[in-house]
């Protein structure tokens, strides 16, 4: 947050995490940040009988393409640089294809992120926090004192980035109904074998924390795939 509202800020934008990270510089303007060019994934599109797409609003042209400005301040955002580093322990090479594939990805997971909300949230959310910052300006408050740091983050995947990498994937082989695509419903089933892993694991059962008593329980988990961003992450690839 402290690194402004508009355009859209890497959480680690200008802080120093430690080898392997150099110092992220990088950031956006909204309609900027758009899908990579190996991204074929697809976008299902209503339509009526006769194939003709329905775009109901100008909203849709860019939908699941691009970000919108204010994204990082209602959806936890590392951006593809980041996180390939923090889940290859070094810089993507552009020669490489599976770097590339990889980059294609990331940026894939963080669109269907912010898109796990309408634009028309993300919109308000950003009028709303500039409100904000207006009204502490007026009895001199600082911004900087007041709004939660937005990063950086842990030098491991504290997101679950890893685990929606491979769902994406997933979803580009042939499935059981089509032969272009896996469906979601089955590309979740990934989701399911990392968290059961995870909380067969003495990670698991040492940081777990129990609320309740005898058959009403509830569990306290860090699993990576219950983070914000994985549930933004899945709302996005479902829609």
């Amino acid at each position: 947050m402290r690194r402004g509202t508009n355009g859209l800020f890497c959480a680690n934008f200008g802080l120093q995490r430690g080898p392997p990270f150099d110092v992220c510089r990088r950031a956006w303007c909204g309609e900027c940040y758009s899908q990579h060019l190996l991204d074929n994934f697809r976008v299902f599109t209503p339509s009526d009988e006769s194939g003709f797409e329905w775009r109901l609003h100008s909203s849709d042209e860019a939908k699941f393409k691009t970000a919108w400005n204010g994204d990082h301040c209602i959806t936890p955002f590392q951006c593809h640089f980041c996180l390939f580093r923090l889940l290859t322990r070094r810089i993507p090479d552009a020669s490489n294809h599976k770097d590339e594939w990889l980059m294609c990805c990331l940026v894939r997971s963080n669109l269907d992120a912010f898109w796990g909300h309408e634009p028309s949230t993300v919109v308000a959310n950003h009028r709303n926090l500039d409100q904000l910052l207006k009204m502490w300006g007026e009895v001199g408050l600082t911004p900087n004192l007041l709004l939660p740091a937005l990063g950086p983050y842990p030098d491991e995947d504290v997101q679950g980035v890893s685990v929606a990498v491979a769902m994406l994937v997933k979803s580009t082989k042939p499935g059981r109904h089509n032969e272009l695509y896996t469906q979601f419903e089955t590309m979740r089933k990934l989701r399911a074998a990392f968290s059961n892993m995870f909380h067969a694991s003495a990670r698991s059962n040492v940081d777990t924390v129990t609320l309740g008593r005898d058959t009403a329980k509830s569990f306290l988990t860090t699993c990576p795939t219950q983070s914000s961003w994985f549930e933004r992450f899945c709302s996005g690839c479902l829609k």
